[in-house]
């Protein structure tokens, strides 16, 4: 069987409710039963005390009559001082014990000369430190009323002398029961109207709530529908882009290989030349060919092949290229490093974020010339090869500074806005970065930072 929400709260709230009525009613009725015959025996020792003392001071009473308790004065003395204590309320038994622990007189005749008593212990102790006891329940009368016994010293003489008996007082706890059992239901009462108006409170809440989240859950669905769409969405628009960046790069190295075969033709009676500039279109096909694998491995970009590359060669190899594919304009020049600096990267991605920057500078700087420098440097305490393309066009406006490397922005009428966005990527992949600044001579300067060899395997093993 299954319960709704609003059930289930309703059957634990009343279960609580209950509980801490019933736990609450027995606690205090324990506590206050307790408090009362505490109280009840403070005022027993008073009144025992003022009796003893009274009668002491009319020599109807002293410590011999305890002692010869036998003899016929001793207990009329005795009878006469402490049977008072009979008209108490509740009165059941009345015994009076002796400095030696034996009973000196007591309304049941037999226990006289006895040491009758559950606890006796408790005597010892009134009598050694003047301790009062009471114990509940103790004796049951033929009605089975409990009985509460008090057990309280008294001296005779000075004041600070030893006690001279125990009073063991039975008395009936109906009284304090009824008072205490009055109290608990009262308390019940009060508890259980208190619990409703509680439940009838929080319930209400509790409504509130439930609703408010069957509303959120019904627009979490129909949010998680509409994310599924846009998702499906995402994934068209993540095609198209992907189609248009195969284009554009695709297109890239077709431009050159048109301008090469047009050279190539304007060249047929130098073999030398045309050799040449065949085995440049064969570089620009391979590269075609390189680029629509790594595209076919779409699914597997993150784990692109790499392979230790001389950067400079990579970065000299591509200006030439370039260079060649534009037929000689603008100009491009390559500063060489000091020395070679080697990093393990996929060449055929470096290659075409490269050629990507430097036919972006291309576009803004028709005239030239376009300089492409490799150099090593530090950043963020990593060392790493710096790919710098500088040219000295109009600059980086500060209004599209930080839309550069957005997919699909562009200044010019005819650019696709792809081909920084691309180089970012592949930077990125590579756990590097670009950059882009304007020159204090005029002009721009991107540079594409590759970490060395170590850096490149932490961040390969952690794109795997």
């Amino acid at each position: 069987m299954r319960f709704s929400d609003p059930q289930k709260f309703t059957i634990i709230s009343a279960v609580i409710i209950i509980c801490v009525t019933i736990a609450t009613g027995y606690t205090a009725s324990v506590f206050y039963r307790q408090t009362m015959i505490e109280r009840e025996l403070n005022s027993v020792h008073d009144l025992v005390q003022v009796i003893a003392r009274e009668e002491e001071a009319e020599q109807e009473f002293s410590a011999q009559d305890l002692k010869n308790y036998t003899e016929r004065a001793a207990n009329e003395h005795l009878s006469h001082t402490f049977g008072a204590l009979t008209r108490l309320p509740g009165f059941f038994q009345v015994r009076v014990f002796n400095s030696d622990q034996t009973i000196a007189w007591s309304t049941t005749t037999e226990f006289i000369g006895t040491k009758q008593t559950q606890h006796i212990e408790a005597v010892a102790r009134a009598l050694s430190d003047g301790a009062l006891s009471a114990f509940s329940p103790g004796l049951a009368e033929a009605n089975n009323d409990h009985l509460i016994e008090f057990y309280v010293p008294f001296g005779l003489g000075a004041e600070g002398s030893a006690m001279a008996g125990v009073v063991g007082l039975y008395r009936s706890s109906a009284s304090i029961d009824a008072a205490i059992q009055q109290g608990v239901h009262l308390l019940w009462l009060v508890n259980g109207v208190g619990g409703i108006i509680l439940y009838f409170a929080l319930y209400r809440l509790f409504l509130t709530v439930h609703h408010e989240r069957d509303k959120i859950s019904s627009r979490f669905e129909k949010l998680t529908t509409d994310h599924k769409r846009l998702i499906q969405i995402e994934k068209l628009s993540a095609m198209g882009q992907m189609v248009t960046e195969v284009a554009h790069q695709l297109n890239n190295s077709l431009v050159g290989v048109v301008n090469l075969a047009e050279l190539a033709e304007l060249e047929i009676g130098n073999p030398a030349r045309v050799k040449e500039l065949l085995h440049q279109v064969r570089t620009a096909g391979e590269h075609c060919r390189e680029y629509m694998q790594n595209v076919l491995r779409l699914g597997h970009l993150t784990r692109s092949e790499r392979q230790v590359t001389d950067l400079d060669r990579l970065a000299r190899e591509t200006a030439a290229f370039f260079q060649q594919s534009l037929g000689g304009h603008p100009r491009v020049t390559f500063e060489a490093p000091a020395e070679p600096i080697t990093c393990e990267v996929d060449p055929v991605l470096i290659r075409n974020a490269l050629f990507n920057v430097i036919h972006n500078a291309a576009q803004v700087d028709q005239n030239g010339p376009i300089v492409v420098s490799c150099s090593r440097k530090q950043r963020d305490g990593k060392w790493g090869c710096n790919l710098t393309v500088s040219d000295r066009g109009p600059g980086i406006p500060p209004e599209v500074a930080d839309k550069v490397f957005i997919p699909f922005f562009t200044t010019r009428s005819d650019g696709t806005g792809l081909g920084l966005p691309i180089a970012q990527h592949i930077a990125i992949l590579h756990g590097g970065i670009i950059t882009a600044e304007n020159r204090p001579d005029g002009g721009s300067r991107f540079t594409i930072w590759i970490p060395e060899i170590e850096m490149t395997r932490e961040i390969e093993n952690s794109a795997c």
